[in-house]
């Protein structure tokens, strides 16, 4: 008896699966999806378009614009004649920031720099008010 229940119930279960796949509309969705890009592609050349006939870039607020050259990494030799250039041009010193803008070496890498080099630099003042002197 337990055979035919068991038999019976893996039956049932057979004919749902068998439902399932005949009600399946993968299809339609395919094709649907389809038309959908297609949808899309057509109004992102209308704004395309539209930008074009303003004069203003038709990715404006959507995507951050991508870098049209390389960033370029420096040694560190590079960053040691720089930051010393502009020390030298300045003995009556200069803050951190002015370092980073006169020489192009981000402000990050002009840290590290005074932080490695002590021996060389001195500074006077501390937060907004600290300048960076040659020794």
């Amino acid at each position: 008896m337990d055979i035919t229940k068991e038999i019976e119930r893996q039956t049932q279960e057979l004919q749902k699966k068998l439902e399932l796949l005949r009600d399946n509309n993968l299809q339609e969705l395919v094709a649907k999806k389809a038309s959908l890009e297609g949808q899309l592609a057509d109004v992102e050349a209308e704004i395309a378009s539209a930008c074009k006939r303003l004069g203003i870039s038709s990715s404006a607020g959507v995507v951050a614009p991508v870098r049209a050259e390389k960033r370029t990494r420096m040694s560190g030799e590079v960053i040691r004649a720089k930051i010393v250039e502009v020390l030298t041009a300045n003995p009556q010193g200069v803050s951190q920031i002015e370092i980073a803008k006169k020489t192009g070496v981000s402000y990050a890498s002009v840290i590290n720099f005074l932080k490695d080099n002590q021996n060389l630099i001195r500074t006077q003042g501390d937060r907004k008010s600290k300048l960076v002197f040659l020794k």
